[in-house]
């Protein structure tokens, strides 16, 4: 308690005072703890309050390492800096002092980059340029479209480079949201840039420096970014300042002094020393008049390939053509598939004023304003006439001179060095993607083998694994078992049996380092793609094969007639032939024209009405001969049906006679067994009776054959009529195809493929004689089989395929017709009928002919020439081949099949699906004439006969006439009275 009261007394005030010095038991110290006092055993800690921690300091900036620029003695750029118009694009509005620019904003050019590089370019020292922008052009937004994003970089690239930087190795650029950009490449810098911020770019091509071969950005006189290091693809060439910018205007500051001063003095480019820089200068032509070059050049012979080289050698040339202006939309950040043509690309680049002609008005307008080289790449435009015309009134002013380049022939040595250089280069390239895939397709195969090798390893080694741990079980087991004797024999005090050395264990270490360990597999090595060559056949073309046309098909083939060679009269000043001579071009030229005649379609033909009065005329013939066709079939069907009706009255009258006559015997017989039971008075008067019904028998039977002898005359008359030799007819000697005799037509047996053959046939020959007068170009030879359906769906709106005659190509289509028409030796269509032949009567002959001849080799064995054509379907579509107002949709090819002795008196002709003609023949479809092979003459028959008829009728009079039992015989006073009404069955 006295220590206790020592403590809380007295240790205030020592804790007060200061403390010389104390032994290691009273005070501890702790890293991070608080001082402890032990004062009789027990331990205080002093309570103190937790500090706030201290925020961390910002990392110091890195050193400044560039210096203060040292005062040059030397010569200086004598040229002010400025922007030539050769190295502006065409959009560029540049101030009268040549320090603001601007870009034009109409329409859809407004969605283009504009670009501007300077004429000092720097190849060594330190050099700055400044530019601040002053305004930013704003658009109303309309609808769905994109608006033009506004877009500043700033940089430097190399002479004749693209002025849109940001693609290509040969630039590098800092951008206004902040980003560096070269080659497709973008990196963060971090430093964005607006409205009145001044940027400075400085570029350090000093060796001695630490920044050498560094480009870095300043916003208002301040680094933005650290040094960035220039690419290898730039260093050690000649950088030009550079801007590329869209919606907005800037003003460039090259010196001498600039807007925001650095942290160091450094140079401004219009300061530079002559042995730092390289002056370009403007091309001026000797005369005063810049070149406005028109190449003539027809589609697909090598036109684009020989601008790409005149454009490699002539820098200074501007390119106008739908190409430039997609491609130049592409760099400005505007994604499009290409497809169409290389001539006239589709510019889909869901912008509106991009996708009509306003860019191309606009560029057109611009053009002749500007003092510049020009090479308008027209394929089309450049060689008609009509359109060269307004091309060449743009260029009105004096200062330009109008040049066409024919470019026609074979072309020299120079192009088709470079032509089989571009072709190599495809072909390797291609070779290279084939290589890659299959490097690609080889490696995983590898991989996917080494991951099934591991997986058996795995396995494997787990089984061993397994089978290790059984083992050693086993040996504990074994152990155990050899210890509990060892331990027993002690206590009995027997003597201890040795141990046995452990040879498993001998065996399985000298088993694991005998295990060979696996070859780890090679590692695949690197191999370059084959190196390929070119073929005999590649080694003699002129003209690389470029992905896309140089024009559509369509264009081509409704304006190639129309090409020519330029005129001076035209307006140009000057005609160059690249090639060939004058003359020798001229030749080529008609040449290659009269090929394409023969080798391109008429997409603008129109058929004649002198066609189509012919094509009517033929639809109204044949409607009419099909029509013919099934009145003549159902009359041959209905006397084919009287004279099975005729044929089974007399069958069933012989019936009732028979019946009859069976009748009275047996009532005879009857009367004879009666005779026996009755009185001998009686006998007299039976046989009287006997023989009174005898005579009534006789009478019965007698009238019957008198019935049944008119029809016998009929059928008598029948069979005496003059019957015609249908297949003994000399079919090219038939005057009327219509009634060959008796109202029998020539082509009554036509099936629905003698139809279409028949239909096709007409249709080709009528084709080919109307194409000529059509057409009107003695030049063009014919229909060529190559555009054979295209023809075809021009003329009969239908589209022709030859696989719906059972045909792999259009020529074994057309062989089909060979006896009208067929392909000559230049593969075109002729016809060895005249124009104005008959035409009925010519082609149903041929189509007899023809379907007689396909039947006589099917029954030689010959299958193939059976025709299979397809038919087409009912529903929907232009039927053409078929009977389109309800005719012959059935037949009687299988009259013989329905007409069988048996089934009629089992039940009439069996059910037959119809004949449209006919109301008791409902329900056939087609020309494959099964109806009455699957039963007869129809339903109307059936019922009428069958179900209520003659046969109903009959049977019902029958059994109530003589009785269906032998009990019920004489019931009936007479058959059929009451059910054998022959119509109908009432």
């Amino acid at each position: 308690q006295v220590g206790s009261f020592l403590y809380h007394s007295v240790s205030p005030f020592f804790l007060n005072c200061p403390v010389m010095a104390e032994p290691a038991t009273k005070k501890q110290k702790t890293e991070d703890g608080p001082e402890e006092m032990q004062v009789d055993g027990e331990k205080t800690a002093d309570k103190e309050e937790p500090k706030a921690p201290e925020p961390p300091k910002a990392p110091e900036p890195p050193k400044e390492l560039e210096q203060d620029a040292a005062q040059s003695s030397g010569p200086k750029v004598k040229d002010a800096v400025t922007f030539l118009t050769k190295d502006t694009t065409m959009n560029v509005m540049l101030s009268s002092n040549g320090n603001l620019l601007k870009a034009a904003s109409d329409g859809g050019i407004r969605y283009l980059l504009a670009g501007a590089r300077a004429n000092i370019g720097l190849k060594s020292g330190r050099y700055m340029f400044e530019a601040r922008i002053l305004e930013t052009v704003t658009f109303a937004h309309e609808g769905d479209r994109p608006t033009p994003k506004c877009v500043l970089r700033i940089g430097f690239s190399t002479a004749g480079s693209s002025l849109l930087m940001g693609s290509e190795d040969t630039d590098i650029c800092f951008d206004s949201e902040g980003a560096m950009h070269h080659c497709k490449q973008k990196t963060d810098v971090g430093c964005k840039f607006g409205r009145d911020s001044v940027v400075a770019v400085l570029l350090n091509l000093d060796k001695s420096s630490p920044n050498a071969n560094t480009i870095s950005l300043f916003r208002d006189g301040k680094r933005a970014c650290e040094p960035q290091a220039l690419p290898e693809s730039l260093r050690g060439k000649t950088l030009y300042p550079t801007l590329t910018y869209r919606n907005f205007a800037v003003h460039v500051n090259f010196g001498p002094q600039p807007l925001e001063a650095l942290p160091f003095t450094c140079t401004m480019v219009q300061d530079a020393a002559t042995k730092d820089s390289s002056v370009s200068t403007a091309n001026t032509p000797k005369d005063g008049k810049y070149e406005v070059v028109y190449p003539v050049c027809l589609p697909d012979e090598g036109g684009f390939d020989w601008l790409d080289a005149f454009k490699a050698k002539n820098p200074d040339y501007t390119e106008l053509s739908d190409r430039m202006i997609l491609d130049w939309a592409q760099r400005s950040g505007l994604n499009c598939a290409k497809s169409g043509s290389n001539d006239k690309p589709e510019l889909k680049f869901n912008v509106h004023e991009l996708e009509d002609t306003q860019v191309r008005r606009m560029i057109s307008a611009l053009a002749p304003l500007q003092q510049r080289n020009y090479i308008v790449m027209e394929i089309q435009g450049n060689l008609i006439k009509e359109m060269r015309s307004p091309s060449l009134s743009r260029f009105y002013d004096s200062s330009f001179k109008k040049v066409a380049n024919v470019l026609f022939g074979e072309p020299g040595a120079e192009y088709k060095k470079r032509a089989q250089e571009l072709i190599l280069a495809d072909k390797q390239a291609i070779s290279d993607i084939q290589f890659k895939l299959t490097k690609a397709e080889e490696a995983k195969k590898r991989l996917q083998e080494q991951q099934k090798k591991a997986l058996e390893k795995a396995k494997k080694k787990a089984d061993k694994e397994r089978q290790k741990q059984a083992e050693e079980l086993r040996k504990k087991e074994e152990q155990a078992k050899k210890e509990a004797e060892r331990k027993k024999a002690a206590e009995e005090g027997k003597e201890l049996p040795a141990e046995e050395p452990d040879e498993e264990k001998k065996a399985e270490e000298v088993e694991d380092d005998e295990e060979e360990e696996e070859a780890p597999d090679e590692p695949m090595a690197d191999e370059d793609p084959p190196k390929v060559e070119l073929t005999a056949e590649e080694k003699n073309m002129f003209y690389r094969k470029l992905k896309d046309s140089d024009m559509t098909f369509f264009l081509l083939n409704t304006t190639f007639k129309k090409f020519s060679i330029p005129e001076k009269d035209e307006g140009f000043n000057d005609i160059r032939y690249e090639w060939s001579k004058k003359t020798e071009a001229a030749a080529y030229l008609k040449r290659w024209i009269l090929d394409k005649k023969q080798t391109s379609r008429v997409e603008d033909l129109v058929p004649s009405a002198t066609f189509k009065t012919k094509w009517a005329q033929w639809q109204k013939c044949l409607q009419t001969w099909k029509r013919k066709q099934t009145d003549y079939k159902s009359l041959v069907a209905k006397k084919t049906q009287d004279k099975a009706i005729k044929a089974l009255k007399k069958a069933n009258a012989a019936k009732l006679a028979a019946a009859v006559k069976a009748a009275a015997e047996t009532a005879k017989a009857a009367a004879e067994a009666a005779k026996t039971d009755e009185a001998a008075k009686e006998e007299a008067k039976d046989e009287a009776k006997v023989e009174t019904k005898e005579e009534d028998a006789k009478e019965v039977e007698s009238k019957d054959e008198a019935k049944e002898e008119k029809p016998e005359a009929m059928d008598v008359d029948e069979e005496d009529e003059d019957e015609i030799d249908f297949d003994g007819v000399d079919i090219f000697g038939v005057e009327e195809v219509d009634d060959i005799g008796g109202g029998m037509p020539l082509y009554k047996d036509f099936e629905h493929e003698d139809w279409v053959l028949m239909s096709l046939t007409f249709e080709l020959h009528l084709m080919v004689h109307s194409f000529k007068q059509d057409c009107n170009d003695d030049e063009r030879l014919g229909i060529s089989l190559e555009h054979l359906a295209f023809y075809y769906q021009k003329y009969y709106g239908q589209y022709l395929d030859n696989k719906t005659f059972g045909k792999e190509t259009m020529e074994d289509l057309v062989s089909l017709a060979k006896d009208v028409v067929y392909v000559n030796q230049d593969k075109v269509l002729e016809s060895m009928l005249e124009a104005d032949i008959e035409y009925p009567q010519v082609f149903a002959k041929v189509a007899e002919e023809g379907r007689r001849y396909r039947a006589l080799l099917v029954d030689m064995g010959e299958e193939t020439a059976k025709l299979k054509i397809a038919r087409p379907k009912m529903s929907g579509g232009d039927n053409r081949y078929h009977d389109r107002k309800g005719g012959m949709k059935g037949g009687f090819k299988g009259f013989d099949k329905g007409w069988d002795q048996q089934r009629f008196n089992q039940g009439g002709f069996q059910s037959h699906q119809g004949n449209p003609v006919h109301q008791g023949h409902q329900g056939h479809h087609g020309h494959d004439r099964k109806g009455y092979d699957k039963g007869g003459f129809g339903k109307g028959f059936d019922k009428g006969f069958e179900k209520g008829g003659f046969k109903k009728g009959f049977d019902k009079g029958f059994d109530k006439g003589f009785g269906k039992k032998k009990q019920d015989q004489g019931k009936g006073k007479q058959w059929g009275v009451k059910g054998g009404n022959w119509k109908g069955g009432k």
